[in-house]
């Protein structure tokens, strides 16, 4: 009977919490607080059946579809306090944001500027949203659970962007997100509500990374820019970076850069090292894993992702536009 009450409290943590922790890195460095990697549930914990009935004038205003729903949540329901699932936590407002409804790639959303981030607690903190450039969990062709193609975990993006964070603040802690299934189209504002429990933390920067394992461009100006918005709004203290494209396709960097400069984010741009000799690992390459010995790289998807330099130039671009807020 005990067993099943605390199975039954860990199922409704989980509900609460929509996301799963994997691990958590210990780091050894004294001005790095310990990091959580955290991937989404891979279910919509968005409650269409729960909104309508909660929230009757939306379902007749809307209609009672999912989709109509979860973009009205996604959009202007949280921020007005409405809620995603029943006993989901209610979202607190921090700063006067704009009203989303009328979001799109001909429209520009109104902006606000956060201040420069300084942590009350003295803790700076981050957040790395993004696909297997940013984490990737071990497969057969992949060994360490850290940005793909990276010798080690010391030399991913993240983790060189967090050692240049701690030059310019006494204490960093950062969280990353694993969200390649974003990435997906008939995932994308859909699975916007697990990110909630993660973005309720008062991050001092957000960085996101993703888009490169998208090829229909049909909704990816609109969906990206709801994203952009989504993590905006949740988190409205933060300085949001936007990482350009490392994989070339025609029109998909263009779409990012446009959707920073609407969205008032800061850009990482890619264009100089994409498709450039020296910046993927190759197959034959040798890396690390988690099992502390040393493999090949075999695989093509695998061998053409940022080696050590192209992740540190990633992580420079970051920690540069940190550095230039901080001197603004």
């Amino acid at each position: 009977m005990l067993r099943h009450l605390i199975k039954k409290g860990l199922r409704q943590l989980a509900l609460f919490l929509a996301t799963a922790l994997v691990f958590e890195y210990a780091n050894s460095a004294n001005n790095v607080a310990q990091a959580a990697i955290i991937v989404p549930e891979t279910r919509y914990v968005f409650d269409s059946k729960y909104y309508a009935s909660a929230y009757p004038e939306i379902a007749d205003a809307y209609g009672k579809s999912f989709d109509a729903l979860l973009k009205h949540y996604v959009t202007i329901g949280k921020w007005e306090g409405r809620v995603a699932y029943e006993g989901a936590p209610t979202y607190q407002t921090q700063v006067v944001t704009s009203d989303m409804d009328s979001l799109s790639t001909s429209a520009s959303p109104e902006v606000s500027t956060p201040a420069i981030p300084v942590a009350d607690d003295g803790i700076y903190k981050a957040l790395f949203i993004g696909n297997s450039i940013t984490i990737h969990p071990l497969c057969s062709s992949w060994w360490g659970s850290w940005g793909m193609a990276a010798t080690s975990p010391e030399n991913d993006y993240v983790h060189q962007t967090v050692a240049g964070l701690t030059s310019l603040y006494n204490l960093v802690d950062y969280d990353v997100v694993g969200f390649s299934t974003w990435e997906r189209s008939n995932v994308r504002s859909k699975i916007l509500p697990n990110l909630d429990a993660t973005l309720s933390k008062d991050y001092d920067l957000v960085v996101i990374q993703v888009g490169e394992n998208i090829k229909s461009m049909k909704t990816f100006e609109s969906d990206y820019e709801t994203l952009v918005s989504y993590v905006k709004q949740s988190v409205p203290n933060a300085k949001v970076v936007l990482v350009g494209d490392f994989w070339r396709m025609s029109g998909r960097d263009n779409v990012k850069r446009t959707v920073a400069m609407r969205q008032g984010c800061d850009y990482v741009e890619l264009s100089s090292i994409r498709g450039t000799a020296g910046y993927t690992p190759g197959i034959g390459a040798r890396v690390g894993g988690d099992d502390g010995r040393t493999h090949r790289v075999n695989d093509s998807a695998v061998a053409i992702h940022p080696n050590d330099r192209a992740m540190k130039y990633i992580a420079d671009g970051i920690v540069s536009a940190v550095g230039n807020n901080i001197g603004q």
